[in-house]
């Protein structure tokens, strides 16, 4: 493919001058095609100067009553006048230094003109003007890298001076030198410390170790520690070497990694917790099947031994025991995030007033309790006695941080959260959140202790002082209700935790006390099919059962079930069964499968712990959910419930609170019983 022709523009008054110039550059054996334009006024001149259509100029240093030198200092600073080659008639020094300080690429005498001569100086001074051209572009590509970068950018020279910085440097650091920029800063003096040392430890000196030797660093972690700002840097640095070898600066970019850093942390945080819960919730599954037999026989011995005998009292410990027992399981689900739950829209406002003779007992005379409430707070969507047992757990933790007393200062507020804020936050959602905030002037606890106290069994009291599930039954509470919780702490300065719950729209409902001393019996004789793999449950089940007038068939896995349904001929009116089975029908199976067969079959699922729902999203139409451990007197009161009550409505408001609605409105409900 040909070249296309270099343009140069010829101004010369003289038409001789023209043509001399012309036939040059037509001889054969020239590296370039030119293509020559001739110019012989000095206004014209300036105008094609400034067109930007030329590649080159030749300009002679006689116009008329005007000079080329006049021509050169008039369009000096135009962005697109090309190289310009001076050609004077005769040499003179002055001349020529006038023409080169007014930016001409080159002179000649025209009495030296030779074709050969003229085409190797127009070929350099094309080439200078593309090369000049190129770097040009290259700083400017560079210069808007820098410029752009997400990444805060330094240079310095061998001193650490700061001689080149990009605006994000600038961001990051906060710094201004003496002319009122970060230019001229040292970097030797720069506020850094190892993110493990405490603030008395001197700075450290990692970037005049890498100028003195050379040393590249890679993501230096080190915290800019300047008074109030106290940021995490992501630091890496790389010598700057002279022609000789030897190091003539610093190359250094650095990151605020901060909040990278702190969202990760979240995230191992609510990785180990979720390890735990599942851990929590497999145990609890267990320990909930062989609860549930314990609580039923003991019952039913209790109702066996005469009373006031020794046997009795031994009974009633069993009894005791097992409700310890299953209170601290229930704490273990609570946890892990694993419990179903009861939703009501309440006022936070009452529930800490109604508490608040409660707590002023459990707190003691030392500790002087203060309740500062917002008014018209909104509404949160919670398990009331789930709430009472977060101030609860936090009462008794800021209580037992105050030995030698104190202030527990309890504060309701709150706050709408945005998209932004949320991810800082680690809020599920952007919305309306209501907080409780509850504040001690305790002993406070350092940066360890802080990251570790919502770890299950992890306490700093005494052996036998406490279980370490109080602030993790508190995590899981508030998680499973969709809310995050914040702690700031000192040694020496007291604690705070901020619970932060989402509003609801709404009126508040009041609680109802629960009792289920009855035990309803059943009524003409209705049958029941109980599907429970574990044996020993099963047979209570049964035998409770039985007691209560019911006919009762039983089987230990779905596949088996399915043939006690086929040889009764399906008259069931009630299934009972456990939500995971062997052999591959699990219960929600083999309650869909009943029901295709008889529509109007009434189902209670029943559990060791919910999270065996994963995966089976249950809605109201398909049952009820009686968690284990359950005591017989209520399993008899919702056995007979759920066989009056028409099929698709909820259970009762005076069962156990334990006994979520699966109702349609319910999404907490829903929630609950997610992975």
């Amino acid at each position: 493919m040909t070249a296309p022709s270099v343009q140069v523009l010829l101004v010369d008054d003289d038409e001789d001058d023209f043509i001399l110039t012309r036939d040059l550059l037509r001889r054969p054996g020239l590296t370039g095609q030119y293509q020559l334009h001739w110019i012989s006024d000095y206004d014209q001149a300036l105008q094609a100067l400034a067109s930007g259509r030329y590649d080159l100029c030749l300009l002679d240093y006689r116009l008329g009553a005007r000079t080329g030198l006049d021509l050169l200092e008039e369009t000096r600073h135009l962005p697109a006048r090309p190289p310009v080659i001076l050609l004077t008639g005769q040499g003179d020094p002055t001349v020529d230094l006038a023409a080169m300080q007014a930016g001409a690429a080159e002179y000649l005498l025209k009495s030296e003109l030779t074709a050969e001569g003229l085409d190797r100086v127009l070929r350099y001074a094309l080439e200078r003007r593309r090369a000049e051209e190129r770097l040009r572009r290259d700083r400017d590509l560079i210069s808007r890298i820098m410029e752009t970068s997400p990444v805060g950018i330094v240079v310095t020279d061998r001193r650490g001076q700061v001689t080149f910085h990009n605006q994000r440097a600038e961001q990051i650091l906060g710094l201004r030198g003496p002319d009122g920029s970060l230019r001229h800063a040292c970097v030797l003096d720069w506020p850094l410390h190892d993110p493990e040392s405490t603030g008395a430890d001197p700075p450290l000196a990692p970037l005049r170790t890498a100028l003195e030797t050379g040393r590249p660093l890679h993501d230096l972690r080190r915290v800019w520690d300047e008074g109030p700002r106290r940021i995490v840097l992501s630091l890496n640095a790389a010598p700057l070497l002279d022609r000789s070898g030897q190091i003539d600066g610093l190359v250094l970019s650095l990151d605020d990694i901060t909040e990278r850093l702190e969202l990760e942390s979240r995230l191992r945080q609510s990785q180990k917790m979720e390890c735990i819960g599942q851990l929590a919730a497999g145990v609890a599954h267990d320990i909930n099947n062989v609860l549930t037999v314990v609580q039923g026989h003991a019952e039913l011995l209790l109702e066996a031994v005469p009373a006031g005998s020794p046997e009795e009292r031994s009974v009633k410990q069993i009894c005791a025991a097992a409700d310890r027992a299953a209170r601290f399981v229930r704490q273990l689900l609570l946890f892990s995030r694993k419990q179903v739950i009861q939703v009501k829209r309440l006022d936070l406002n009452q529930v800490l007033h109604n508490l608040a003779q409660l707590l002023s007992r459990l707190l003691g005379e030392d500790i002087l309790m203060e309740l500062s409430c917002e008014e018209q707070l909104p509404a949160v969507e919670a398990d009331l006695g789930m709430i009472e047992q977060v101030i609860m757990n936090l009462a008794v933790n800021a209580r037992d941080a105050m030995p030698q007393g104190g202030r527990l200062r309890l504060v309701t507020s709150s706050l709408s959260v945005d998209e932004a804020e949320a991810a800082r936050r680690g809020a599920p959602r952007p919305g309306l959140y209501v907080c409780l905030e509850v504040t001690d002037t305790g002993c406070g606890m350092d940066a360890q202790t802080l990251a570790r106290i919502f770890e299950p069994f992890f306490s700093t009291k005494e052996t036998g002082k406490g279980t370490g599930l109080g602030l993790a039954t508190v995590y899981g509470i508030v998680k499973q209700h969709q809310g995050w919780i914040e702690v700031t702490s000192k040694p020496g300065a007291g604690s705070t935790f901020k619970v932060y719950l989402p509003a609801a729209p709404g009126t508040v409902t009041s609680s109802s006390d629960t009792s289920f001393e009855r035990r309803p019996r059943g009524h003409h004789r209705e049958t029941i099919l109980v599907v429970e793999d574990e044996p020993d449950l099963r047979e209570l089940v049964c035998e409770l059962l039985v007691a209560c007038d019911y006919t009762v068939h039983a089987a230990a896995t779905g596949v088996e079930a399915l043939h006690v349904w086929d040889r009764v001929g399906g008259r069931v009116d009630l299934l009972l069964t456990d939500v995971v089975m062997p052999q591959g029908i699990n219960g929600r199976e083999l309650a869909e499968e009943l029901r295709r067969r008889k529509p109007d079959l009434r189902v209670i699922y029943t559990s060791g712990y919910s999270g065996a729902l994963a995966g089976h999203r249950l809605r109201l139409e398909d049952g009820w959910f009686l968690p284990k451990p359950y005591r017989p007197g209520l399993l008899a009161q919702v056995v007979r419930a759920c066989l009056d009550a028409p099929i698709g409505t909820p259970p009762p408001p005076d069962l156990d609170p334990v006994l979520a609605g699966f109702g349609p409105d319910s999404a907490m409900a829903a929630a609950a019983i997610q992975p």
